[in-house]
């Protein structure tokens, strides 16, 4: 018996497919193509995606949608209150996306339920091969509602971004640290995906601001007035963006004794900052599994999965 495969759709790479690639590999363990395809042997819920749109399970392929059909058809697929939907990878493909979803649908038992369905088959549709399978998850979707939270401030991390962030450091059953939250985004994206969070800042307004950002869409976390130098505790990871000014000047030494605390408080830790760390991170004997760099309009973040062998 073939051994069950997953097709996993991503956002299309562009300027940012190192993170696309990342995410896409630590939740599901296969790198993405260019045209944001990835096939896995394992199947993963992607609901906290921010780059991960859809798991799923693949039934058939083939170089033709006739041999899709004509597969459908011998194993008597039978499904009530189903949908098709159909997804071209590139979108330019001259494909009817309309008559293939019409053409597959006619070859499945029973009936159909475009508004509610209770399972959704999809088909996509690349120049060489195409896929059928039944969707198993989609990303949630919620780093796009949270971009109209209450407050934010120019130097903000994208919501997006900070869900890939959080996806690359922490699964749902940790607990995570931000000690210098700014506005709460991280906090934001963690506690959506079942994460416990504390977090803390040196500014009383951010405290506040990230506390009433969770409050507005129902969210729970420990939020404290501290100083991320001196602050104690432990955690399973920490992950911050270190502050920097409206003209994206940093203060190193402050950072450095910043990372220098953190160190001790969790045996993982990300960190997003405006200038390359790698020198100041090796120094205080932090292991550096990922250097990724965002772009986003005129700024580039980088971004630094460490391990501190805790």
């Amino acid at each position: 018996m073939r051994p069950a495969r997953y097709l996993y759709l991503t956002t299309i790479p562009d300027q940012n497919s190192e993170l696309i690639k990342s995410e896409t590999d630590t939740l599901v363990g296969a790198i993405p193509n260019p045209l944001g395809i990835a096939i896995s042997g394992k199947r993963v819920d992607v609901s906290r995606g921010a780059y991960v749109k859809m798991c799923v399970d693949i039934i058939f392929e083939g170089e033709h949608i006739s041999e899709i059909i004509n597969q459908i058809k011998d194993i008597r697929l039978n499904v009530e209150g189903f949908r098709v939907s159909v997804t071209k990878r590139p979108r330019k493909l001259k494909n009817d996306s309309q008559a293939i979803a019409n053409q597959v649908g006619a070859a499945i038992g029973g009936n159909p339920n475009l508004d509610q369905p209770s399972i959704i088959f999809l088909v996509l549709v690349t120049e060489k091969k195409i896929y059928f399978g039944k969707v198993s998850s989609e990303s949630d979707g919620r780093w796009y509602q949270h971009k109209q939270r209450p407050h934010s401030t120019s130097s903000s991390l994208p919501t997006r971004l900070a869900r890939t962030i959080v996806n690359l450091t922490a699964n749902p059953s940790n607990n995570i640290l931000d000690p210098c939250c700014g506005t709460g985004t991280i906090l934001l994206e963690a506690a959506s995906m079942g994460i416990k969070i504390f977090g803390c800042d040196n500014n009383y307004k951010m405290v506040e601001a990230t506390r009433q950002n969770l409050a507005h869409y129902d969210l729970r976390g420990e939020i404290n007035l501290d100083d991320a130098t001196k602050v104690r505790g432990k955690f399973d990871a920490v992950i911050t963006d270190l502050p920097y000014g409206i003209t994206l000047t940093s203060n190193e030494t402050q950072e450095r004794e910043i990372m220098q605390n953190i160190r001790n408080l969790a045996p993982k830790a990300t960190f997003i900052a405006i200038r390359d760390l790698t020198m100041d991170l090796l120094d205080l004997d932090y292991h550096i599994q990922q250097h990724i760099r965002a772009k986003k309009h005129t700024i580039t973040r980088q971004i630094f999965v460490t391990e501190t062998n805790q």
